[in-house]
């Protein structure tokens, strides 16, 4: 907002009255709003002293004084301000795992873009820029959707309507191992990961349940892993959803390697570090990546088991209800898009229902 220099108004004759007609500076707001006030009658006052009354009432008013200048200079909350509230308030009620991924949108995207900038001045023009700024940070099309998404949280209501232009998200399918994969990935891993990479790919767990079983969770004899909680950064915390609370039964061959790895042991964490710590995330994809390199298999992360399992179970037949019971989600829709089919696959379902399988031609 630029300086205002002094004003004195204008008098105008409305009637029998003289108004005076002058421009008041609204913290937080760019434009002036114009204000008319009634001065004194005609018959009882000159135009020169309808304009000298005016001016006292400005004076009066302190409209021309340096203090109204600051504090109509000086702009509204700062998206700073506006994001930090957020943060303290808002944020904090979430899953740690959500506040530490919002928590990185902001420190390094919309700060560094929007930090002091007057949140009453912020539109649907200026978040439609942003999203031009990030693609050309060549940022995937589904985090520039989260970091939007994260804008939108903190400007609440009124960002709510906007219709912004989005990219597109890409063709490239989620990352998945094939069931050759994961074997080959159990048979290399050492120690725990053995058993623990084997759980993942015939249970299809999140990381942080299968780093969050006790030993009481398993049971042996009914071939059956029960999922009670989650785990991130050392926290036991509720599963994602509540359908994550469930029951996973899963083969004789993996239960005997779990059997195996506890050796006896009958309390405690299934899988824990050497200090009795729980597994953190970020060492076990460590593990699996060089595991993988090792290998020639091409690069995937720990969620790339939930994925492959998911389509085994679909690719062979399993009812669509007991894989969305055992994987953990809320509705079907989801488990669909948790779903990838082998080329070779697909060929030999299209030679089945062929239209002329069967027929002689």
């Amino acid at each position: 907002m630029a300086r205002r220099s002094g004003q004195s108004g204008v008098v105008v004759k409305k009637g029998q009255m003289w108004h005076g007609r002058y421009y008041e500076d609204v913290p937080g707001q760019i434009e002036r709003v114009r204000r008319s006030v009634p001065i004194g009658l005609v018959s009882e006052m000159t135009k020169p002293e309808a304009k000298r009354k005016l001016r006292t009432m400005l004076e009066q008013q302190g409209l021309n004084s340096a203090e109204t200048f600051i504090q109509t200079v000086r702009p509204g909350r700062t998206f700073a301000e506006q994001a930090q509230w957020w943060q303290e308030n808002k944020l904090l009620l979430h899953s740690l795992s959500y506040q530490d991924t919002r928590g990185i949108y902001i420190k390094s995207h919309l700060i560094p873009y929007f930090g002091t900038t007057p949140v009453c001045v912020l539109g649907e023009q200026q978040a439609q820029e942003f999203v031009a700024h990030l693609v050309r940070q060549k940022l995937a099309p589904s985090t520039i959707e989260s970091i939007v998404g994260t804008l939108k949280a903190i400007l609440g209501k009124d960002a709510r309507d906007w219709t912004l232009v989005l990219p597109k998200p890409s063709d490239d399918e989620q990352r998945y191992f094939t069931q050759p994969e994961m074997l080959r990935i159990v048979e290399a891993a050492r120690g725990k990961w053995r058993p623990f990479f084997a759980l993942l790919g015939e249970t299809g767990l999140r990381f942080g349940e299968a780093a969050g079983l006790h030993v009481e969770d398993l049971d042996f004899a009914g071939c059956r892993v029960h999922v009670r909680r989650s785990i991130y950064r050392h926290i036991e915390k509720a599963t994602k959803s509540r359908a994550g609370v469930r029951v996973v039964d899963i083969s004789p061959a993996v239960a005997q390697l779990l059997q195996t790895h506890l050796a006896g042991r009958t309390t405690g964490r299934v899988f824990m570090t050497r200090t009795g710590q729980a597994l953190m995330k970020d060492h076990s994809r460590h593990v699996l990546y060089r595991i993988l390199e090792v290998l020639g298999i091409p690069k995937g992360g720990l969620h790339a088991f939930r994925h492959g399992r998911v389509s085994i179970l679909q690719a062979a037949g399993t009812p669509p209800d007991l894989i969305k019971r055992w994987i953990g989600h809320s509705n079907l829709r989801t488990t669909s898009r948790y779903t990838h089919f082998e080329d070779s696959f697909r060929k030999d379902a299209a030679s089945r229902v062929g239209l002329f399988t069967g027929v002689a031609t």
